[in-house]
């Protein structure tokens, strides 16, 4: 609790605080409402705005390419960036038409430090940089090092620099070395020359003004000598000035010293201007006597001094640095045992961790995460509060690793705080009931994810199974408990079967019944069963796999339902398949280059039930389960050039009318990319705010908000001469893995390790190239390398540190394409690959390298047959608990038992069958 007010100037200056707070907030207030309802301008100031526009950062609408703009509008003028949907129109509106609708600008919203603009007509909404802020008196230190008055001026400069910035603790901007904050204030050269053009069509009475406001306000160095106020009488003094007014204010809080000069700003303005001019200080300096604080310097000194811009006054920015040295000579310490600190957190917890270097007085503290200074990182889960503690809300997987912190003036002294983030264990079995006769053999099958990776054990009605070694050898548990099997069974091995999952965030359980009578009665097991869809020339055919009965087909001549339009064509028309996904097990997605659309088939109807148009060509479908959205990738040409446009279709799998959206504009029109890397949807259930899109010859990638489909960051890749190729997203650690190459030349450069969190770098390793692919455990990863006489496929574990090499395999076999199944001897999984020209099929086993091949699967479509990227034999899997797998090959579908490892069975009379997608249906 504060104490009350040792003195009555302590309290005759919080009263003065609060009655100008008062009054700058009543005038904010009224002058913010009546920026926004003053929307007539005139053709002088509109085009100062226009010029403003120039400056301003873009604005991102949509501008609709069918429509129009009227001849007579001034927005005609203005750039197509700057324009929204509502900026244009079919057909020009009457004046009575006009009057009678709403307000544009009710209606737009600009954001902060942009505020809304009409044109002369009325009829074009247009976001421009703030032309005024209120006077608030609330310091914030910016990104870029400087002081501003509060946060519309914050916002204000960043939109007219066209650059982001973001809020920091004050005391950052407090204790900012006097050469960085020169280099860091300097504008760039667009913005000087912008602002060049815009004073040039000032009014010559205008300029006139402010150049003699200009002269007005020059120091005289003449009449105001500094001879008898040297400059270490100067510091003397503002040191003397700090420790007056931190006694006679603050002796009771020692924790908002940033505050101190602030609210000696705030006291020291009596004009409330916003800056500090000469007789103001003189005037205060001679009503509190401060002249005895030092031998010929008084507080009017601090305009020869300080005041960088020579305008002769101190801005709330020239202020702060003045007394930028303050507590800057700061001795901390850091006790010895205290250099690492291990912190154990779960999944959706909030998580403080408190820095412990200290120092008289305490030093502001600067927290980083692999480099990255996490204050500017811009993440609204990551904050660094004014105590100095580091804040992370609902702590994900990704957020695991190191934290450091150190003070801001002495990086030698470092604490390192190691968060390990665990959750808890999921557990699926199956079949949830079966029913056996007297001396049959039942299996039961258990898949476990968490991290760390869970103990598993086997329990019947709560109580641990034991692997019998008597008569009968009744229980196997095969696998680390992947499977459990019960042989001989009896009446009395009826019971709750309960694969039981155990790690430091807990116990998880899940159940599997077995009933043993004389007649076994229908299970829950056989009310569901797996299918899929393969896409061929003829249309499209959906198959049972154990016994491969085709159980539904859609021709290419058939006509979509609701419409005129064929699946595919009349006649010999052949089908053309881009990609295709499941959507929540309800929808399958299917794009078709050539028609320039998106069909939908339902799972349940087995119909077309809607058909999405795309931009031209769309080839490539990613599921973001999240967020119900599936990411198109158009090519516009058909051929891979690497001039794409991306397109979202949103709430995939309700049952509605869908239609496509696109990312927020860049610079007015929409990004032309090479590659959109969307994270797939991992075991362990992490789910990814962010993706990356990667342009053509770029050394970088932008950053993906995909919850507001819009760029937040870029990467830069340069050092690593890294344009990415192909980008991987474990879900554990926050690793992300790049395969690099270079521009132009196409040579490849390595593989990269970023951090997910920050996008740095982590480790580049020049001599593994390839292919990255990540299992869905997130456990291992395989990269294959294409070479002249076969493919070197290398795995390595992912772990806390990093990525650790396992073993290579290398083989004559050229891959085509890869799949990952569930392991019948760990909780992890094995690998599969397909043969571009060869009947041969691979399996390894990624925990212990062993390596088999399965024969007699046909030949593969040849690779000049394959378009839009597929590979020319795919490979897909079933999921968890799948048996089965399919492989296309020329003429055939083939069906492999991932169990037994053989063929199951071959389904034929198809013509260059491409892209198969699973599904689960219930049957009741």
């Amino acid at each position: 609790m504060r104490e009350k007010p040792r003195n009555l100037a302590f309290s005759y200056l919080v009263f003065l605080t609060i009655a100008t707070s008062s009054q700058i907030s009543a005038a904010s207030h009224y002058k913010h409402a009546r920026r926004h309802r003053d929307f007539a301008t005139t053709p002088s100031n509109w085009g100062d705005a226009a010029a403003n526009l120039l400056d301003g950062p873009k604005d991102f609408s949509i501008f609709p390419a069918s429509s129009s703009v009227s001849s007579t509008s001034v927005a005609s003028a203005l750039p197509t960036r700057f324009l929204d949907s509502s900026a244009a129109s079919p057909a020009p509106r009457q004046p009575h038409q006009q009057s009678r609708n709403r307000n544009p600008c009710l209606e737009k919203y600009c954001g902060a430090g942009r505020e809304c603009q009409l044109s002369l007509n009325g009829h074009v909404a247009v976001c421009i940089c703030a032309r005024r802020c209120a006077r608030r008196h609330r310091p914030v230190c910016g990104s870029n090092g400087k002081v501003y008055a509060n946060h519309c001026e914050l916002h204000r400069a960043a939109c007219n620099a066209g650059s982001p910035l973001t809020a920091s603790r004050l005391m950052r901007c407090l204790h900012r070395d006097v050469h960085q904050e020169t280099s860091t204030a300097l504008p760039a050269t667009g913005n000087v020359l912008a602002s060049t053009a815009r004073s040039t069509s000032i009014p010559a009475t205008k300029a006139e003004t402010d150049r003699s406001f200009e002269r007005e306000n020059l120091v005289d160095k003449e009449s105001y000598d500094l001879k008898d106020c040297s400059a270490q009488e100067y510091e003397i003094m503002k040191d003397n000035l700090l420790l007056y007014n931190h006694a006679r204010l603050m002796a009771q809080d020692n924790h908002s010293k940033e505050y101190l000069v602030s609210i000696m700003f705030s006291h020291y303005d009596q004009n409330n201007n916003g800056n500090l001019e000469r007789d103001e200080l003189e005037q205060i300096a001679e009503r509190e006597d401060l002249e005895q604080l030092s031998r010929g310097c008084s507080l009017g000194h601090m305009i020869s001094y300080d005041d960088a811009d020579k305008d002769g006054r101190l801005n709330i920015n020239e202020f702060y640095m003045a007394f930028s040295k303050l507590y800057s000579v700061s001795v901390v310490s850091l006790d010895k045992t205290l250099e690492i600190n291990e912190i154990s957190a779960r999944v959706g917890d909030n998580v403080e961790i408190k820095c412990d270097v200290t120092g008289t007085p305490p030093p502001p503290l600067v927290w980083r995460r692999n480099d990255a200074d996490l204050e500017v990182l811009s993440e609204p889960e990551v904050r660094v509060f004014n105590d100095g503690s580091l804040y992370l809300e609902r702590v994900q997987l990704i957020h695991a690793g190191n934290y450091t912190c150190h003070a801001l003036r002495n990086k030698d002294v470092v604490q390192t705080h190691v968060l390990t983030v665990h959750t808890i264990p999921e557990v699926r079995v199956t079949p949830r009931l079966q029913s056996k006769r007297p001396g049959e053999e039942a299996t039961m099958w258990c898949h476990v994810v968490g991290e760390p990776l869970p103990r598993v054990e086997w329990l019947k009605n709560d109580e641990p199974l034991r692997e019998q070694t008597d008569v009968g050898n009744k229980y196997e548990v095969v696998g680390n408990g992947t499977r459990l099997i019960v042989k001989g069974i009896g009446y009395a091995d009826t019971g709750a079967y309960m694969c039981q999952a155990t790690s430091v965030g807990g116990i998880t359980r899940d159940i599997s019944s077995l009933v043993v009578q004389e007649q076994p009665t229908p299970t829950a097991a056989a009310n569901e069963e797996r299918r899929f869809f393969s896409f061929h020339n003829r249309g499209i055919s959906v198959y049972e796999p154990s016994t491969c009965r085709l159980y539904h087909q859609i021709k290419s001549t058939d006509v979509i339902p609701g419409t005129r339009e064929y699946v595919c064509g009349e006649g010999g028309v052949s089908c053309s398949w881009g990609r295709a996904i499941n959507v929540a097990n309800r929808y399958v997605y299917v794009s078709q280059p050539k028609k320039d659309r998106v069909l939908v088939i339902s799972k349940i109807q087995m119909v077309v039930v809607d058909v999405v148009i795309t931009d031209k060509y769309p080839v490539e479908l990613e599921y973001a389960a999240a967020l119900d959205q599936v990411w198109i990738l158009n090519w516009r040409s058909e051929r891979d050039i690497g001039i794409k446009t991306v397109q979202v279709i949103r709430d995939a799998a309700q049952k509605r009318k869908h239609h496509t959206v696109h990312p927020e504009p860049i610079d007015g029109h929409f990004d032309l990319v090479r590659g959109l890397y969307i994270p797939e949807r991992q075991d362990i259930g992490h789910v990814f705010k962010y993706g990356y899109v990667t342009h053509t010859n770029q050394r970088g990638m932008y950053k993906l908000d995909l919850a507001n489909m819009r760029y937040t960051r870029s990467a830069d890749l340069a050092p690593y001469n890294c344009v990415p190729r192909n980008i991987q997203f474990p879900a554990l650690y926050g690793f992300v893995v790049l395969e690099c190459e270079e521009p132009v030349t196409a040579r490849a450069t390595g593989q990269l390790l970023l951090d997910y969190l920050t996008d740095t770098v982590l480790a580049h390793k020049p001599a593994l190239v390839g292919k990255p692919l990540v299992s869905p455990d997130s456990r291992h990863l395989v990269t294959f390398d294409k070479q002249g006489s076969g493919v070197l496929l290398v795995v390595q574990e992912i772990l806390p540190t990093g990525l650790k090499f396992a073993f290579d395999v290398k083989t004559t076999l050229n891959i085509s394409d890869i799949a990952f199944y569930p392991s019948q001897t760990t909780h992890g999984y094995d690998l599969y690959a397909s043969s571009i020209d060869k009947e041969d099929i691979l399996f390894l086993n990624l925990a212990t390298g062993k390596v088999e091949m399965i024969t007699g699967v046909g030949k593969a479509m040849p690779t000049n047959m394959t378009k839009w990227g597929n590979p020319n034999r795919p490979i897909v899997e079933s999921g968890i608990f799948g048996q089965y797998m399919v492989s296309p090959s020329n003429e055939a579908l083939f069906v492999l038992n991932g169990e037994t490892r053989t063929v199951n069975c071959e389904i034929g009379g198809l013509t260059h069958p491409g892209a198969v997608v699973w599904f689960t249906v219930s049957l009741h």
